[in-house]
């Protein structure tokens, strides 16, 4: 007797392929024109330098002050 898993056990080989644009390029390096992706970057730097000014919300001050807590007891060890 043979020691063969079953066959919907076993695995095929499958090939992906990315997908292409309409023109036959593929997708696999996008790239955004110089200018874009400068503009991209200034506003998204912009826009987490003004949430590191922000204060930190309460809520979340109350879920982390435990986990605070817990790790200065952990550090004593």
């Amino acid at each position: 007797m043979l020691n063969t898993p079953p066959r919907h056990a076993q695995q095929e080989s499958v090939t992906c392929q990315l997908p292409e644009t309409a023109s036959g390029k593929s997708l696999q390096d996008p790239t955004l024109p110089p200018l874009v992706a400068a503009g991209l970057g200034e506003r998204l730097r912009a826009h987490y330098a003004q949430l590191m000014n922000d204060p930190v919300p309460e809520a979340l001050l109350r879920i982390l002050k435990p986990l605070n807590e817990k790790g200065r007891v952990d550090d004593g060890r």
